[in-house]
């Protein structure tokens, strides 16, 4: 998924002297919304064998078997990160055993038609979070939604990872990563997230994971774009990130991933069942 790290130049930035990039029709956005439900469709079979034991190279070829029947690829090379692994921003190994009391993160997309998902959900082994990892999952799930919330028409890009930012070293105070004092000084130059959130919110999407779009913004009705929080703990073996695909509309953002379980009661609810 190619995630951007703060202070790098966003690759949607390659047509940012050109109008009307990033713009999707319904058919491509019907297209992008079918790419979901595939991928949907491999967390159903992933959930079933994510156990204590199963390598997540296994887990890779449950996705790979129903991406397959559903006449679709991989978007992007996958990622499949239980435990600490969850740290490494683009691990692709995927050659690790998934151990009780992981959590496993994966970063997968369906390619349907050229017109590529992007997803993000992390799952517990044994398929209960602990009273810690629903800690840090919840904090995450609130700036997803409120970025998610702030996906609006005329939005500067910027302004919006700024938004987040703020929000998530808010975050890291009640959870006790960070000092109050550290959060005075936060700054964009300096985020005081940095340590723990070190990337971009999101990217455009389309044909490929990184569609062409303007750098800046400012967000228009016919984007699709992802929004992808995410916190990261060496320490504590946990890396969480949440990622939808949004589209922006003169009413509001629509969330092509609603149908996509994500709070945490659902994740365990989707695992047991």
């Amino acid at each position: 998924p190619c995630l951007i790290l703060q202070g790098e130049r966003d690759p949607m930035g390659r047509a940012e002297e050109v109008g009307g990039y990033g713009l999707k029709d319904p058919v491509e956005v019907e297209l992008i919304r079918h790419a979901v439900g595939i991928t949907k469709r491999g967390f159903d079979r992933v959930v079933a064998s994510l156990q204590p034991g199963v390598m997540e190279y296994e887990l890779e070829a449950e996705l790979i078997g129903e991406f397959t029947r559903n006449r679709s690829i991989f978007g992007y090379e996958p990622i499949i990160a239980a435990g600490k692994n969850a740290c490494i921003l683009h691990y692709v190994d995927n050659d690790q055993r998934c151990q009780a009391g992981d959590l496993v993160l994966f970063d997968v997309g369906a390619s349907y038609a050229n017109y590529t998902a992007d997803l993000t959900r992390v799952f517990p082994v044994g398929g209960r979070f602990s009273p810690r990892q629903r800690e840090l999952y919840e904090a995450v799930l609130r700036v997803l939604k409120s970025s998610i919330e702030r996906t609006v028409v005329g939005a500067n890009l910027r302004d919006w990872k700024r938004a987040s930012q703020v929000q998530m070293a808010e975050e890291l105070v009640k959870l006790g990563l960070i000092s109050s004092e550290e959060l005075a000084a936060d700054s964009p130059e300096s985020p005081a997230c940095r340590k723990y959130f070190m990337h971009g919110l999101g990217h455009s999407l389309g044909l490929g994971v990184h569609d062409i779009a303007p750098a800046n913004g400012p967000l228009e009705p016919g984007w699709v774009v992802t929004v992808e929080p995410g916190l990261y703990i060496p320490d504590e073996g946990i890396g969480i990130r949440l990622e939808n695909d949004i589209l922006v509309t003169n009413d509001g953002p629509i969330d092509l991933c609603a149908d996509v379980p994500l709070e945490p009661d659902a994740i365990e609810d989707w695992m047991q069942s």
